[in-house]
């Protein structure tokens, strides 16, 4: 039997999925995130190694029933990155076909089968990347603010930290988060929250996810600030969407668009429909596409993609009874 090693890694977390060729998912792992850029090369070969020897060990895996690695990666933004990548990961898989691709693209064949349409991530960090009928790409840089992104969960906290400190300084609105961020970092008032973030950053992403997660809930008890930063975000993650639509000629299309990401899973309408609204101003006929699958078994698909075998309904059955689905 041959297999599929698919990975999916995020800033937050990674996960990987071994997949045969017929969709039986038999090893599915998540650990933490694996970031070339923010985390480092080491915990980065750390990470990918360990998910690969533990599934070999325990499905018994020689590398010659290995197909394909798949991997979609955040970190992959630049030539630079790319080369980087591929050169740890060929330290760690050999001879072994692999290949690299930033995660946006794996989020947008999980929600497509066809290679036209467009796709915004949103988890720790945003990107948005887009494909036309003739296979030309667009991707953003996805680097930093100040290189033009805007919209991952680690922004919505440190925009709900900003506008916390402000309430507590008589400088902006009062809101919730000024109660609910100190509670959930166990201090008593902002004050306190000084000395976790300044000299140094003492709060690790995972609790900056968790902040992201107080801006939700407070939102959905209608706090007025958590609202307008969810709202903020949809808005400029629409318009990055838009972007790479556009760099492609793809505006007045009837594009489809995958979205994906935990931000994308916040439960108020109000993200969502501010997403929608802005995009539909920039690209009217564009279609919201939710996928079915996660993001890993996207790595899948494309894998399968690069082994030239098709897509079928049984594939696609035996991926969701295993476990594939979103």
């Amino acid at each position: 039997m041959k297999y599929i090693f698919a990975y999916d890694g995020g800033g937050t977390k990674t996960r990987m999925n071994v997949i045969d060729l017929n969709g039986h998912i038999h090893f599915d792992q998540t650990t933490s995130g694996s970031n070339i850029v923010s985390s480092g090369e080491d915990i980065f070969v750390s990470i990918i190694q360990g998910l690969f020897d533990q599934a070999k060990r325990a499905l018994n895996i020689a590398d010659e029933d290995i197909a394909f690695i798949f991997l979609g990666l955040s970190g992959a933004d630049l030539e630079d990155d790319y080369k980087r990548l591929e050169n740890a990961c060929l330290g760690i898989f050999g001879h072994i076909r692999f290949r690299v691709v930033n995660d946006a693209w794996i989020v947008l064949r999980s929600g497509l089968k066809k290679p036209y349409g467009a796709c915004c991530i949103a988890g720790t960090g945003t990107n948005a990347c887009a494909i036309n009928q003739e296979g030309d790409h667009a991707i953003l840089r996805a680097l930093s603010y100040m290189t033009g992104t805007f919209g991952g969960g680690l922004d919505i906290a440190r925009d709900a930290l900003h506008y916390a400190f402000r309430a507590e300084e008589k400088t902006y609105k009062d809101t919730l988060l000024l109660k609910e961020i100190p509670k959930l970092l166990k201090v008593n008032d902002m004050s306190d929250v000084i000395p976790l973030l300044y000299p140094k950053r003492l709060i690790d992403k995972k609790t900056f996810g968790d902040i992201t997660g107080v801006v939700e809930k407070c939102a959905l008890k209608g706090d007025e600030v958590s609202i307008m930063i969810l709202k903020h975000v949809a808005k400029h993650i629409a318009y990055q969407t838009a972007g790479v639509i556009k760099q492609l000629g793809m505006e007045n299309e009837q594009v489809p668009v995958v979205v994906g990401g935990r931000v994308f899973q916040i439960k108020t309408d109000i993200f969502i429909q501010t997403f929608e609204k802005h995009l539909r101003e920039e690209v009217a006929l564009f279609k919201l596409v939710i996928p079915k699958f996660s993001p890993v078994v996207g790595a899948y698909l494309m894998a399968l993609d690069e082994l030239n075998i098709q897509q079928t309904n049984d594939i696609e059955s035996q991926l969701m009874k295993s476990g594939g689905k979103l």
